[in-house]
């Protein structure tokens, strides 16, 4: 059985070593200090040794700051210059959105995102959405039911976000900008609207949620939005907002990175592991 080493993260790498555990593997923990004792799994103080595991589980994302490893819980920064330092050359390292300098240093070892599988994109869109309606619930004085919201974009997170906003009584409008999406939009039952459109009536929804990674609330559409809205942006970096425009102009904007592992890190453990396990199996581990 090869050694894995789940190095950095939060509670959802925590899950992900207790999970993988249980499965039979060896498993050790290292950058959580008190925090990581478990029946299950080890907990290794000693970087260097942590390093020489067979496969290496980083976070999601890696990186915290430049050069440092995301490892909020370590009682020292971790530099990720420290692990590569040790690691060996036939290692598995797998990391969840994985940046070039990571791969840089990682160069003579095989890498992979996890973060890119599809079927882990998939499942965090629930957590994603379901932490989205939290942060809508507690930020607005009116309830959901019968509120007016828009959905930009029709991807994963829009099709989940859309039918749970749809069962809790929302009045849905859904953009996108493929005239095929709009299809499926109207067919499921939403309000339809193009992309270059949403600027017609920006002035009526109550809630706005962007899932699109790219600038479609840009200043010309911001100064439409009423200003008892709230925007609530779900795209990684660098967001759909023209942020600085929101504030000149009063909005009400709340950037939403990573809500999986802050709404539901068990959860987002669990489907870290079961794409982990796929990958493992396709490697033949």
């Amino acid at each position: 059985m090869k050694s894995i080493s789940v190095i950095g993260g939060d509670l959802r790498q925590l899950t992900l070593a207790e999970l993988l555990s249980a499965d039979g593997y060896e498993v050790s923990v290292s950058g959580f200090g008190r925090d990581s004792v478990s029946g299950r799994y080890r907990t290794e103080n000693d970087l260097k040794r942590a390093s020489e595991a067979d496969i290496i589980i980083l976070p999601m994302p890696v990186v915290q700051s430049k050069g440092l490893l995301n490892a909020p819980f370590s009682d020292t920064p971790i530099a990720l210059s420290e692990i590569a330092e040790s690691v060996k050359s036939t290692a598995l390292i797998l990391g969840g959105r994985i940046g070039e300098d990571t791969y840089s240093l990682f160069e003579s070892c095989k890498c992979i995102d996890y973060y890119e599988r599809e079927e882990l994109m998939i499942k965090n869109a629930v957590p994603t959405a379901e932490g989205a309606i939290e942060i809508a619930i507690n930020e607005t004085p009116v309830t959901l039911a019968k509120s007016r919201c828009l959905i930009i974009g029709y991807g994963r997170i829009g099709k989940v976000l859309s039918r749970l906003l749809y069962g809790m009584g929302a009045d849905v409008t859904v953009s996108a900008r493929r005239y095929s999406d709009l299809a499926w939009i109207e067919v499921n039952g939403y309000t339809a609207v193009h992309n270059k459109d949403i600027i017609k009536s920006a002035d009526s929804y109550d809630v706005i949620f962007n899932t699109a990674p790219a600038l479609i609330l840009d200043e010309e559409v911001l100064a439409k939005i009423n200003p008892d809205s709230i925007v609530i942006d779900l795209a990684s970096k660098p967001g759909g907002v023209d942020f600085q425009k929101a504030k000149d102009l009063g909005l009400k904007v709340i950037w939403a990175l990573s809500l999986p592992g802050k709404t539901a890190p068990l959860t987002s453990g669990k489907i870290i592991k079961e794409t982990v396990s796929n990958i493992l199996y396709e490697e033949g581990v």
